[in-house]
């Protein structure tokens, strides 16, 4: 008889099967495009086989959800940790370099935890809000150190938190900051006004849409990155 632990973890590899699978059919379909039959006819598996391992499609784009926020926050945590001895700036910068590396590694990936809604579903956010907040918190947490430290002057318009915005920003500073962590409400502000810059910057990049207009887009990313520190007063003085 097989034994408990054997047959965890038989279970456990066969949903990373399903969900290689899944992935597969996304890069064909788009994210939009991923269902249990279609998953079910690549692996050669009946529906009713697949809910054994997942109870419904939700469940399965939610682990996905998870896995991809997860391996993103642990590259970016690794690229912190190789750049230890740099300067706090350095290691920022190092850090946003590998958020875009790993978005065009994996595309996918990051269409679906960033892209286009999936028609039907809603992520439960007590599931995917904790390891979505991971790389987002290792980037304030980064510029939070270059406040702290004195090496960083924002700029009069980046130097205080909008009023209407502050209560927001003072609330998520008590909700995750700890003891081997604090987050200024102004890095989290900081963090969140950056956001959206690179980000689209990385979406247009992986639609191919500006490539024709900026031709090198590993230099057109690094100017702006270096352009936004200056203006938020992140820069290295």
């Amino acid at each position: 008889m097989m034994s408990r632990a054997r047959r965890e973890e038989q279970h456990a590899s066969i949903r990373e099967e399903i969900k290689g699978a899944a992935r597969r059919l996304m890069e064909q379909e788009g994210t939009a495009g991923i269902s249990i039959r279609g998953i079910g006819r690549a692996m050669d598996l009946t529906a009713p086989a697949l809910y054994h391992y997942y109870a419904n499609r939700d469940a399965l784009i939610t682990d996905l959800i998870v896995d991809a926020f997860n391996a993103l926050a642990e590259e970016l945590e690794r690229t912190r940790d190789d750049a230890r001895g740099l300067a706090v700036q350095a290691q920022l910068m190092q850090v946003l370099l590998a958020y875009r590396e790993w978005a065009r590694k994996y595309p996918i990936d990051f269409q679906l935890i960033y892209g286009n809604p999936i028609p039907g579903y809603q992520a439960p956010e007590e599931i995917t809000v904790p390891p979505a907040n991971r790389g987002f918190l290792l980037i304030a947490g980064l510029i939070s150190r270059c406040l702290e430290s004195g090496s960083a002057s924002p700029r009069p318009e980046y130097a205080a938190v909008p009023p209407k915005i502050e209560p927001v920003m003072d609330e998520m500073a008590r909700q995750f900051s700890g003891p081997e962590q604090r987050f200024l409400p102004l890095a989290l502000y900081l963090t969140t006004v950056g956001w959206p810059r690179i980000h689209g910057i990385i979406m247009l990049e992986l639609f191919n849409h500006i490539q024709p207009v900026v031709g090198d887009v590993d230099l057109f990313y690094r100017i702006q990155l270096e352009d936004m520190a200056r203006s938020m007063g992140l820069a290295m003085k």
